[in-house]
């Protein structure tokens, strides 16, 4: 990644403020690069591999790179002061050049100028990609994701206005933001730039990097709803801090009696949540909102690998691609909330073992 795209010479810049201004945010920029598990990077090079491609690794860290600007917006729009165990862009510029005329707001514009830098990056690193024939489809196709992410913010932005006692529309309108906030760059764009990378045709790729990757990406969202409920990767009971509207929100009012709804509500509308998460979560497991959602994510993995059999067959792709590409998918969902249909090729064991999860390039 780093050699994918340069850092502009501020060499004019030299002694005191600006330049300890300067060489933060060029530290900055890798910082933000570091970590992370590279899933939409291996995907992207998955997609590629299978339909007949090079595999080449710069469009797929074009997409870490816009991710690691995403990542940064995103810790400003939230107010984060940590990212993946270390302080976040905007905690860094603060703590490192806090002054009398430098506060926590200085920090945000600095972020948001880094992240606006990635982002900037992350298309120079995608026009080092070998896309043949048609290399503009590839730029529609991430300017496009672009687009779409920000849409995604917009509206996630917005969602704590959404009526709760609308459950129904709560969860139409969930659907639109996990598709355009997470899906949209985490596994259409992969796929699409994989394929194109292949040489596959322009509406073919979006095609069918749409019907794998939008029920994939929205069980990956899902997916990583439920890590708020015990921690790890995000800290625990910080969606429910923040009152964030999920699907296990919609679900659990959509569980829950009249009075038991009318209480949720109450809390998430007039309450202060802070240091009643563990509340709430023993709500969300206790009416099966819980249960529900890892029924959805089986439900949209399904969906996912049938589209993915049907991509393998119209592209005319072996046995062996089509398993391999069929891994590379898996690793969105957790092992235990694989689901397939009947007749599927594809069985919960050979996805979910170890041998075929961890060793998904050794072959």
């Amino acid at each position: 990644m780093k050699r994918l795209f340069s850092v502009p010479n501020l060499s004019s810049v030299s002694g005191g403020p600006l330049e300890r201004a300067s060489s933060l945010f060029d530290r900055q920029i890798f910082e933000a690069l570091l970590g992370g598990k590279r899933l939409r990077a291996v995907l992207e090079v998955a997609s590629s591999v299978c339909a007949g491609g090079p595999g080449g690794v710069e469009a797929a860290c074009a997409i870490e790179i816009f991710q690691a600007g995403a990542l940064v917006h995103d810790d400003i729009v939230d107010k984060s002061e940590v990212r993946r165990g270390k302080p976040s862009s905007r905690k860094a510029f603060f703590s490192s050049l806090s002054s009398p005329n430098f506060n926590f707001e200085s920090a945000d514009a600095m972020a948001i100028m880094l992240g606006d830098f990635l982002a900037s990056a992350s298309i120079e690193a995608l026009l080092e990609a070998k896309m043949c024939p048609c290399p503009q489809a590839a730029v529609r196709a991430f300017c496009r994701m672009q687009m779409q992410v920000e849409k995604g913010q917009i509206l996630d932005i917005n969602s704590p206005s959404l009526p709760l006692k609308d459950f129904e529309g709560l969860e139409k309108a969930l659907e639109s933001i996990y598709l355009y906030k997470t899906a949209s760059y985490t596994t259409i764009a992969p796929l699409a730039l994989g394929f194109l990378e292949a040489g596959i045709e322009e509406e073919k790729a979006k095609k069918w990097a749409e019907g794998i990757g939008k029920p994939l990406g929205v069980a990956f969202q899902i997916s990583d709803d439920l890590l708020d409920l015990r921690g790890g990767s995000k800290p625990k009971g910080s969606d429910i801090r923040e009152k964030k509207r999920t699907f296990l929100l919609a679900d659990a009012l959509s569980l829950l009696s009249e009075r038991e709804r009318g209480n949720l509500i109450n809390l998430y509308e007039k309450e202060d949540l802070a240091g009643r998460e563990e509340e709430v979560a023993k709500v969300f497991e206790g009416c099966g909102a819980v249960e529900k959602s890892h029924e959805r994510i089986k439900k949209l993995s399904s969906q996912a690998f049938s589209a993915l059999e049907r991509c393998c067959s119209e592209l005319g792709l072996g046995k062996r691609e089509k398993e391999f590409l069929a891994r590379a998918c898996s690793l969105f969902i957790p092992p235990e909330d694989l689901g397939f249909h009947a007749g599927s090729p594809f069985s919960s064991s050979f996805l979910s073992s170890p041998s075929s999860r961890s060793c998904l390039f050794l072959s």
